[in-house]
């Protein structure tokens, strides 16, 4: 009888020993490699959101500053006030013509006036603006000239005119075909004559206001024109502003600068943003060129 002979075959426990640790050494190999490149991916992805919030946001700034009335714009430490245009039209200057003419008298008070085309009738609480010259001094701005200011009290301009109607001076636009007339509800003296003869119609003022203790940038509108810019939200006129929007948060500081030029004809206005969240930090710097030609 043949005898079989059992062979047994396997790893021994210092082979086995051997095979897990150096498995173990490749797998913190790989997991150290995947979690950099996560980390990077994650650190890329966070700068790159940081960057579309910053440039979405200037570039909201950038339009509203470009529909903002000629010379209507101001900056005071972290706030920028400007007064946005909501129609525009040019108006007629001088007689006509043409049977019923109707033109915007400067040398006394007027109360309606036809304009070069169509306008759409205004919302009430708008004001008619003309020539807005924005002349500042010492103490603000300058009465009749400039429409955060007063009424004229008779030094450059007539006494009592001014740049914007007043306020309550409701506007009632009568359609006439291809030179619709406008009429004031009171008697009004516009004090300068505008170069290219347009005028807009405005609502209110509006404001972007940079808040770094709550780390964020609103935008404030909605609310009455007056002498001295507001610069905190949580006082009159912007604490009752009919809207206040966040813009964007994560905001860790911010720079704001404007430059009108020598001849009110430019301005430059600089923002300097800055974002940081989680660690990640973005720096934009933008310029919005802001055309002042009334």
């Amino acid at each position: 009888m043949r005898q079989l002979k059992l062979h047994s075959k396997g790893f021994t426990l210092i082979e086995l020993i051997i095979v897990i640790t150096l498995t173990g050494i490749v797998a913190v190999f790989i997991s150290t490699i995947s979690g950099n490149q996560m980390s990077a991916y994650i650190d890329v992805s966070a700068r790159v959101n940081l960057v579309n919030l910053a440039e979405s946001s200037l570039r909201r700034i950038g339009r509203d500053l470009h529909n903002a009335v000629p010379n209507s714009v101001r900056v005071s430490g972290n706030a920028i006030e400007f007064v946005p245009i909501i129609s525009a039209g040019r108006y007629r200057s001088a007689p006509s013509a043409l049977a019923a003419s109707n033109h915007l008298d400067f040398s006394s008070v007027d109360n309606s006036f036809q304009i070069m085309g169509d306008l759409t009738q205004p919302t009430t609480g708008s004001r008619l603006v003309i020539y807005n010259f924005s002349w500042v001094d010492g103490s603000g701005p300058i009465a009749g000239v400039n429409l955060y200011g007063s009424a004229s009290t008779g030094i450059l301009s007539p006494l009592g005119s001014h740049v914007i109607s007043p306020a309550g001076n409701e506007i009632t636009v009568t359609d006439n075909g291809v030179n619709d007339l406008v009429t004031l509800d009171s008697d009004f003296q516009f004090a300068l004559n505008s170069p290219n003869k347009r005028f807009y119609v405005v609502n209110g003022a509006a404001s972007y206001l940079c808040d770094t203790g709550a780390g964020e940038i609103r935008r404030y509108a909605g609310y009455g024109i007056q002498n001295i810019q507001p610069t905190s939200g949580a006082l009159s006129p912007l604490s009752s502003a009919s809207s206040a929007a966040l813009l964007v948060d994560h905001v860790e500081a911010c720079t704001l600068t404007y430059s009108p030029g020598s001849t009110q004809r430019k301005a430059i206005v600089t923002i300097i943003l800055t974002l940081l969240d989680n660690g990640e930090r973005v720096r934009l710097v933008h310029q919005v060129h802001v055309g002042n030609r009334a």
